[in-house]
């Protein structure tokens, strides 16, 4: 008894050893993967296109802040949102045009910049919530389906041995019939499902990107407020809220919606989505 409590304590720290080996590179691979993005977000910034009624700039932004809790996780895209804005603080000229400093936070911007760190963690959020909710549905109506077709199958059978019980041969074929065609409908539905999925998959994709999209303009119209409401001369705040619409938020949704069907397309190719 003592030997085989040995060998399955051996084992069962081996099983452990692993586990925590497999955890330790998961966390390293994520790691490396956030600061790539906080990179990303650096050439991203500096990707840029001035637009000459609006003081914010036109970025690739957006694109790499919804696509990478895809890739790292929610958690993970917010250690690399808020790594990336460290650098910019500590000096590094990382923000939009090269600026760098707590200037281009309380600048226009500003409330971009931080909203980018809510949306990562807002955009894996709902992405992982709808994946959970869309799974458990599946699940249960690929197993009512079976049950269904089971019950089915059962009574054709019963009815079959009723009322051919002088018929072995018969009865026979015709259950394995049935059982047959009842593996050929669980194949069918799970090739329909597969399909219904992809689409399904891309239908979460861009819900979760347009929540993380919502949480950016909130920031960045919020603090673009505030900044014209200090530095752009007193008007009423119907009046400035328009302004701060028509000139932080207006001319990039197109934009930014195709930005998500490029997100949404380049996670189906790569197979990472959701």
């Amino acid at each position: 008894m003592k030997t085989i409590s040995n060998v399955n304590t051996g084992a069962l720290d081996d099983v452990l050893s692993i586990y925590r080996k497999k955890q330790v590179r998961e966390i390293l691979l994520k790691f490396t993967f956030s600061l790539i993005f906080a990179f990303l977000m650096w050439i991203s910034a500096n990707s840029f296109v001035y637009l000459p009624f609006t003081p914010v700039p036109m970025t690739m932004q957006v694109l790499t802040a919804l696509i990478a809790p895809f890739f790292i996780g929610s958690c993970w895209a917010v250690f690399s949102q808020i790594t990336y804005i460290s650098l910019g603080l500590a000096g590094l000229p990382v923000f939009s045009g090269f600026k760098s400093g707590i200037a281009a936070i309380t600048g226009p911007t500003g409330g971009y910049i931080l909203g980018f760190i809510a949306a990562g963690f807002v955009t894996g959020y709902i992405c992982s919530v709808l994946k959970t909710k869309n799974s458990s549905l599946n699940s249960a109506a690929l197993k009512n389906h079976y049950h269904n077709n089971s019950n089915d199958d059962d009574n054709n059978k019963n009815k079959n041995e009723n009322n051919n019980k002088n018929n072995v041969v018969f009865n026979n074929i015709n259950n394995k019939f049935l059982d047959s065609r009842n593996l050929l409908e669980i194949n069918d539905l799970a090739i329909n499902e597969n399909n219904e999925n992809i689409d399904k998959k891309a239908q979460i994709t861009f819900i979760a990107c347009l929540s993380g999209l919502a949480v950016i303009y909130i920031f960045g119209f919020l603090h673009l407020l505030g900044y014209l409401s200090a530095f752009g001369g007193g008007t009423g705040l119907k009046e400035l809220a328009f302004k701060t619409f028509k000139l932080g938020i207006q001319p990039f949704i197109i934009v930014d919606l195709l930005k998500i069907t490029i997100i949404v397309n380049i996670l189906g190719i790569f197979g990472i989505r959701n």
